[in-house]
């Protein structure tokens, strides 16, 4: 079941995570091996040694220490007793007595072997005439020497056996480690798969269900929760979309009914110019009107998106504040509001002046447009650290507290603001201006007592 592979996971991006499972779990099936080789060959070594010791030890036993007495270790030198040769240095006298373990040729393979050599699966001779030898060499105080030589050919084999078929398993392990590594990469997978089919239950069945949050695992758990975090989010935006999209509708009904009646109405008097002089300008009127609601819309998306481009330049704020309170002043009186405008002086910043104003209209036209009739809006520009603050104060209607974090989304607007002319982008507007420049807008209010909106922008030191 753990090996169970699909077409799927034996796909290209698949096997690239694969491989360095597959070359992580063949290296160390490779360096294993070659340890076990070297701890084998060090055992064979090892016994092919101590067996050439033993051997050496039991001949000259039977001689008698043949190095003070060549005679006597020449009298029974037909029996080497396991051994390949002997070879007996005794200044500049040497002899040599090979056993029938070797071929006569191999004689040859001895002339060049010298007396010091010692050690385990020595090669001796060449060609056909080579033979594989283990030899000791021991030396004596009187300056002699002995030789003794081994045959070490079957240990050899048996290693070279042993090695082969190492070699064998450690190329034949390729096609079970490919696979394995495969396998692992699909089991290691396996919580992230789990995750796309609980996912696409969820979207297929379009419920307000969530993924688990606990029980799955510490890693898990948090990325469910990460992953319901955006599940939120995202039927957030779509019922914000939903939302604005029923506002969008709501308030270009009204502009939207009006054009075509007024079309109509102009159709009927086809000979009368000045109906139909005037059917067009209130068409210009509402297509104006609509295209005011459409470039708020686009100016607040670029704002948003980090694309509205600013046209800076040093202004005083006071200035501008002043223009807006002139131009809004007949507004103001016909509701029997008094504007009041109090600032300090200089109040340099870095803005787009005409943007900014925009910002200015759009707060003054809120107060005096929610502004109870006889009341007051008071305007005040100051210095707050290395900051221009801004406050419209009003005593108008207020706003309740459910509705303060949502007077900045776009279209929204309140119950009791629908009963006035307005689009439902101007806060929208003011909070992606004000950002733009690099500060920050926010609002206290009290129910039926009035509001304050305050602007912070950066000053130019």
């Amino acid at each position: 079941m753990f090996l169970k592979l699909g077409k799927e996971d034996c796909s290209w991006p698949r096997s690239k995570k694969a491989l360095p499972v597959f070359f992580l779990l063949w290296s160390g099936g490779v360096l294993l091996a070659l340890v076990y080789l070297f701890a084998i060959r060090s055992h064979l070594e090892n016994i092919e040694r101590g067996e050439t010791e033993r051997l050496l030890d039991s001949y000259l036993a039977m001689h008698r220490a043949p190095v003070h007495n060549s005679g006597s270790f020449l009298q029974s030198d037909s029996l080497l007793r396991g051994l390949a040769f002997i070879r007996v240095i005794q200044g500049t006298e040497q002899l040599l007595v090979v056993g029938d373990q070797l071929p006569v040729q191999s004689f040859k393979g001895f002339i060049d072997l010298s007396p010091e050599t010692t050690g385990v699966w020595l090669p001796v001779g060449v060609g056909e005439e080579a033979g594989v030898l283990t030899i000791i060499t021991r030396q004596y105080d009187n300056g002699g020497m002995i030789q003794a030589g081994k045959d070490g050919r079957e240990g050899y084999a048996l290693f070279r056996k042993l090695w082969q078929t190492t070699l064998g398993i450690v190329i034949s392990s390729v096609l079970l480690l490919w696979p394995l590594s495969l396998a692992f990469i699909k089991q290691s997978l396996a919580p992230l798969l789990q995750s796309r089919k609980m996912i696409d239950t969820l979207v297929q069945r379009a419920t307000t269900a969530l993924l688990p949050e606990q029980g799955n695992g510490p890693e898990l758990d948090r990325l469910y929760r990460q992953i319901n975090q955006l599940i939120k989010q995202n039927r957030n935006l779509v019922s914000e979309m939903q939302q604005s999209l029923d506002n969008v509708a709501h308030d270009l009904r009204t502009p939207m009914t009006r054009l075509r009646s007024v079309a109509e109405y102009g159709l009927q008097a086809e000979d009368d110019p000045e109906r139909l002089r005037e059917a067009l300008s209130d068409c210009l009127e509402e297509s104006e009107r609509v295209l005011a609601m459409l470039r708020i819309m686009m100016s607040v998306a670029e704002a948003e998106s980090g694309t509205m481009r600013l046209e800076l330049s040093h202004c005083d704020l006071a200035a501008t504040l002043a223009q807006v309170v002139t131009l809004y002043e007949y507004v103001a009186e016909e509701r029997k509001i008094s504007v009041q405008l109090s600032t300090e002086k200089p109040l340099s910043a870095s803005v787009d002046s005409t943007r900014i104003a925009q910002v200015w209209a759009n707060l003054l036209d809120n107060a005096i447009k929610y502004g109870r009739e006889g009341g007051w809006v008071k305007i005040a520009a100051r210095v707050n650290g290395e900051q221009a603050e801004v406050i419209f104060a009003d005593n108008g209607m207020g706003i309740s507290e459910n509705e303060q974090g949502r007077i900045w989304e776009r279209l929204y607007r309140g119950d009791r603001s629908r009963s006035q002319k307005g689009l439902g982008l101007g806060l929208n507007y003011v909070h992606a201006v004000v950002e733009a420049h690099g500060g920050s807008v926010r609002v206290t209010s009290i129910l039926h007592e009035g509001s304050s909106f305050i602007v912070l922008l950066p000053l130019v030191r």
